[in-house]
């Protein structure tokens, strides 16, 4: 069968969302497709599942740190089947609210892997589908790493839908999928260890504070190795243990971990499989939709792409959103818009978070200072009974202008979203401080991180 659309999305996460509500909208025909169940990656096996697994976890530790304080009995862990249940009900919800509200909109809806026939042609299963435009929305998937035994890999996609936990997890990698999995984990009485091929883990975070994250996961009980690249993956099938070989790259040694499960966490790259992207003349680089300024095919302007399937901005839902609405507003207007991603917060959600937005400590100049904070005997921080927290905040000198926030502590993927504000309007560090902030609450210590 064939039809015509205005405009087809493919991908039905927050960013192909946001693009076919916006079009349709506007009053033209769209169709949305999706090789899984509809919702994407934040909602199905992304950040929205691992939230309510590490908010949980929150809550655990929480209790397991105020026990004896007026808090609960102490040692307690995360029930994890009921949890799963738990997150999959609500995941349920969210994914057929997706439907209803493409339903309700008028878009027509496919199932299947979609390819290009040619430069405006889509074909999913049996049907064909020409459109003016197609937007790609396709997201991401864990990286192919070609090493022996990767067959004996869970992914993070399937940790997050078992319902029972081995005892032994191996975390493949230092980024924040390894990070956010290991403390939930270990909040299920799970013996965590993280391994990562360099010195430097989330390296999209301060360097500093990510340090003192790991002497919390530690405290945690999950052990973190870094300089570790895992080599080899070998399964026994007798005593049901896998073996990982990794490399120690300080001294060349061999060394080798025994373990129940390892889960990937070492990378993501765009979901771009199947498609065949040179039969529809659109052009990719490093795996990746390669596309310009406006978020339009570099080869093809009749595509446009959005989302984890592109290179530019962060792997995050609020980029990923940011990005769908320029795409629409440059299908509708023309190529006028440019996707900003100068003041994206970002959080790691461990115990406790770690987040930022703007410039790094790394980046900054001659003309920046910084104003770094020891929080653990601020009383935001001791009355929960928490060992570890700082701050480092970014200023121009002179003007006092705010260009950088960095925080490791209760709420601060909270904190930074304030800073993401004041950062976006060029606030000045005498603007922020003249706000009356409710106290005690965390965000008033937004005057001391302030100096």
């Amino acid at each position: 069968m064939e039809k015509y659309y205005d405009a087809i999305v493919v991908g039905t996460g927050v960013a192909g969302s946001a693009i076919a509500h916006r079009l349709k909208s506007a009053g033209m025909k769209v169709a949305v497709t999706d090789i899984e169940r509809y919702g994407g990656t934040c909602v199905l096996k992304g950040c929205t599942p691992k939230k309510i697994l590490t908010g949980m976890a929150d809550i655990i530790d929480s209790n397991n740190r105020m026990a004896g304080k007026g808090g609960a009995k102490p040692h307690q862990q995360i029930n994890w089947k009921e949890l799963i249940e738990f997150k999959n009900d609500i995941i349920d919800r969210y994914s057929a609210a997706r439907v209803k509200g493409y339903e309700e909109a008028g878009i027509d809806t496919y199932h299947g892997r979609a390819h290009f026939a040619d430069g405006s042609t889509l074909m999913i299963e049996d049907d064909r589908l020409r459109a003016k435009y197609i937007v790609l929305a396709t997201g991401a998937k864990p990286a192919d790493i070609r090493i022996p035994g990767m067959e004996h890999i869970t992914t993070s996609s399937d940790f997050l839908d078992l319902e029972e936990l081995p005892e032994r997890i191996i975390f493949g990698g230092g980024g924040f999928i390894s990070f956010e999995l290991a403390h939930a984990a270990a909040r299920a009485g799970i013996k965590a260890t993280i391994l990562h091929r360099s010195q430097r883990v989330l390296k999209n975070f301060e360097p500093d504070l990510a340090l003192i994250l790991i002497k919390a996961s530690e405290y945690a009980g999950i052990h973190v190795r870094t300089m570790q690249e895992i080599r080899k993956i070998e399964y026994d099938t007798k005593t049901l243990e896998i073996t990982v070989t990794a490399l120690d790259r300080n001294t060349d040694e061999e060394l080798t971990y025994t373990c129940d499960m390892v889960v990937h966490g070492l990378g993501r790259t765009a979901r771009i499989e199947g498609l065949k992207p040179e039969e529809g003349n659109v052009a990719t680089k490093d795996g990746y939709i390669d596309v310009n300024e406006y978020l339009q095919s570099t080869s093809n302007p009749r595509v446009y792409a959005a989302g984890d399937c592109i290179k530019p901005g962060l792997p995050l839902t609020p980029v990923a959103t940011m990005q769908g609405k320029v795409v629409a507003s440059n299908i509708l207007e023309g190529n006028r818009h440019k996707p900003d991603h100068s003041t994206v917060a970002s959080a790691v959600f461990t115990i406790p978070p770690l987040a930022g937005v703007g410039l790094s400590e790394k980046e900054m100049t001659d003309n920046h200072e910084v104003i770094f904070n020891d929080m653990c005997q601020w009383y935001s921080v001791i009355r929960t009974n928490m060992e570890f927290a700082a701050s480092k905040v970014i200023v121009e000198k002179g003007s006092g202008r705010i260009v950088g926030a960095h925080m490791l502590g209760p709420d601060a993927e909270n904190v930074v979203n304030l800073f993401s504000l004041a950062i976006r309007h060029g606030m000045r560090i005498s603007d922020v401080k003249d706000v009356l902030y409710a106290y005690p609450s965390i965000t008033y210590d937004i005057n001391s991180m302030l100096g």
